[in-house]
């Protein structure tokens, strides 16, 4: 018996945490942002304003700072 109430207590849990991370996280304050938006960023740091970097998704030159675009995640 005492196995069994730690089994389900366990499965409770594990069940519990995944449907939390498979939620997205929609308490977040921070806006969704693609990985197109999170690598220009990322390429930008440490580069002055104005300086021009490759986009590494589709090749197109962006000036610092990286524009954010606001993706429309299936609104």
């Amino acid at each position: 018996m005492n196995k069994f109430l730690i089994a389900a207590m366990g499965l409770v849990f594990l069940l519990g945490s995944s449907a939390t991370m498979a939620s997205g996280n929609k308490e977040s304050a921070l806006p969704p942002m693609a990985a197109q938006d999170i690598l220009n960023q990322m390429a930008c740091e440490g580069k002055k304003a104005g300086d021009k970097i490759k986009d590494r998704v589709d090749g197109e030159m962006v000036t610092c700072p990286a524009k954010i675009k606001q993706p429309n995640f299936g609104k």
